[in-house]
């Protein structure tokens, strides 16, 4: 199915050179005034493009140029193109199923728009054109069949005007296009009473009634002894049956109680809920079209707004439903509930700064491509952190590897700086497995994420060593083997046989507990800190007492010894937790630093 499938923003609002990938279903995520709705609305204006107004410039003295591609357009689609000589004027634009367009304006005191197609013959690579040609005739009609105007909701404040008006580009507007065609089929009557009406009631109309006749005749006989020769007529207008639905109202009838209002009655919530769910028709109006060429694209600032969460969800569901019938979804969202494993891989986060203006980073799909090599790696780094809705809304993001680290640690926080950490833009999150640590990190640094990670001593001398995070030859990694075969006879712990600890329940030992001995040795001790400090250097804290366990004083693991835990430490104060817990200061202090 085509679709616009990248597009680049220069000098549009708070976008000074922006450019994205998209995708069918394409969740944009980010703080307040990043630029989310600039680029919604850039979306919009290269489809239909209109005079822009001085605040649309980001820089007054520059051309605003916005630049998309569809891709996707195969012969099936173009032969699905109605005008024999529309499809003639777009196929030779068509290369591998993809055309380039781009719309152009200057400023807002000379103004001039223009809206070009890539010139073929001059572009031979892949990649952004360099080559531009006006639009050839039939073209633009071509482009609207494939990519009809878009429908753009805005904001909750919009609803209003979304709702209320038949206007171009509101829901329902294009709710009353989609249903006038049939219904004026179907009642071909309608017409006829309006012609009779008009006949009778116009200054033109062939049965003109008498009455107004009449009253022609003897106002302009009035008339005439102010301003000879001039004459009167009474023209009574007669609208035809699309101006019904405009004057229309949209009533909700609370089927338990018979309350019959507007919908503008009613709550925030009902009124985007009912928005919504007009989207939703619309999508089950389109999906029997299957011999329509268009897709037409959706977007939606902040749709989950005023919802329930349970509703949240149903309205994630139902746009992704719309993105397989017939539209192209693009909605920001500062909800997590908004994204899912689905479609969190496509999610674009927007970021500004001051020299920069708007930016964004890759998703997550793109991201996981180029920084893991191996189809089997690239998967399972693609559905751990698919999973994980918290990494497109954190500034910093600390990669737990269990739900110890992921419970305790923001706790820990909070009792020590007085605040939780989602108020820094910190997020801890659980892999799961420090095993996938190194490659979560390689992937969120591709996306462009500050991301570190706090994981178990073992982590130094295991997996950071197949991760190449730290060598697996270095020397440490000979010591450390040596002063654990020192350790082992007094303490009778089992070790595998490359030299490093294993677990034995029979003897009553843990991995964790024998690298917590191994950390208490004064040789292992200074070995371990080293370590230490190296996996820092790369992004990993690993406690250098062996675990957390051996930072808050715990004997065991599992559930009840974190519930232990959590209530120990909501017991101290920041002051008791920074004399006894050193080790959790120090470790939020380097990832504040990071």
């Amino acid at each position: 199915m085509h679709r616009l499938s990248h597009i680049r923003i220069k000098n549009f609002r708070a976008c000074k050179d922006v450019s994205l990938p998209l995708e069918s279903y394409t969740p944009l995520v980010g703080q307040n005034n990043t630029g989310k709705s600039s680029i919604l609305q850039a979306l919009s204006w290269v489809l239909k493009p209109a005079a822009l107004s001085v605040k649309d410039f980001h820089d007054p003295g520059q051309m605003v140029e916005v630049i998309a591609c569809i891709d996707g357009i195969t012969n099936e689609v173009l032969g699905r193109i109605p005008e024999e000589k529309h499809r003639k004027a777009i196929t030779p634009y068509c290369r591998d199923g993809r055309l380039w367009i781009r719309a152009s304006a200057t400023g807002a005191i000379t103004k001039k728009l223009i809206k070009e197609v890539w010139d073929v013959e001059q572009c031979q690579e892949d990649g952004e054109p360099g080559h531009w040609r006006d639009y050839p005739t039939g073209l633009p009609q071509a482009v609207s069949a494939l990519l009809p105007e878009p429908l753009l909701v805005q904001a909750m404040h919009d609803i209003g005007e979304d709702l209320g008006k038949a206007k171009a580009g509101t829901t329902i507007k294009s709710l009353l296009d989609e249903i006038m065609g049939p219904l004026l089929e179907a009642h071909a009557e309608l017409n006829t009473a309006l012609d009779t009406i008009r006949n009778v009631l116009t200054a033109e109309g062939d049965h003109r009634s008498d009455h107004l006749q009449q009253f022609d005749a003897d106002a302009s006989g009035a008339l005439e002894h102010f301003f000879p020769g001039l004459s009167l007529d009474l023209d009574l207008q007669v609208v035809d049956v699309k101006e019904f639905f405009k004057a229309g109202d949209l009533h909700v009838t609370d089927k338990t109680t018979g309350d019959r209002r507007r919908f503008d009655q009613m709550g925030a919530g009902a009124q985007r809920a009912i928005q919504m769910a007009l989207i939703r028709y619309l999508a089950g109006m389109r999906r029997g079209e299957g011999g329509s060429p268009s897709r037409r694209l959706l977007l939606i600032d902040e749709p989950e707004l005023y919802l329930h969460p349970q509703g949240v969800r149903r309205l994630r569901q139902a746009l992704a439903s719309l993105a397989q019938t017939g539209f192209q979804v693009v909605f920001s969202t500062h909800s997590p509930l908004m994204l899912s494993r689905d479609n969190a891989a496509d999610t674009v986060i927007v970021r500004k700064s001051a020299n920069e203006g708007v930016t964004v980073r890759k998703p997550l799909r793109q991201a996981v491509n180029e920084a893991i090599e191996g189809a089997e790696s690239q998967s399972r780094a693609f559905f751990e952190l698919s999973n994980l809705a918290e990494i497109y809304f954190a500034e910093r993001i600390v990669l737990c590897e269990g739900k110890t680290d992921r419970r305790l640690l923001p706790l820990a926080y909070e009792r020590l700086y007085g605040h939780a950490p989602e108020l820094d833009h910190i997020a801890f999150v659980s892999l799961g497995s420090c095993a996938d640590i190194p490659k979560a990190l390689l992937v969120l640094a591709a996306m462009g994420i500050r991301a570190c990670a706090v994981a178990d001593l073992d982590f130094a001398y295991t997996h950071a060593r197949k991760g190449g995070l730290l060598d697996r030859n270095a020397q440490d990694m000979a010591d450390t083997r040596r002063i654990l075969a020192h350790l082992q006879p007094d303490h009778g712990f089992t070790l595998n046989n490359n030299g490093l600890p294993q677990s034995d329940n029979q003897a009553g030992w843990r991995a964790a507990d024998i690298w917590a001995c191994f950390a208490s040795d004064e040789e292992g001790k200074t070995i371990a800190e080293g370590s230490h400090d190296a996996m820092k250097k790369v992004g990993v804290w690993v406690w250098p007492q062996g675990c957390i366990e051996q930072v808050t004083g715990a004997d065991d693991k599992g559930e009840d010894s974190i519930i232990v835990q959590e209530e120990q430490l909501r017991d101290m104060s920041a002051a008791k937790i920074e004399q006894q817990m050193p080790t959790f200061k120090a470790c939020f202090d380097w990832i504040r630093s990071m």
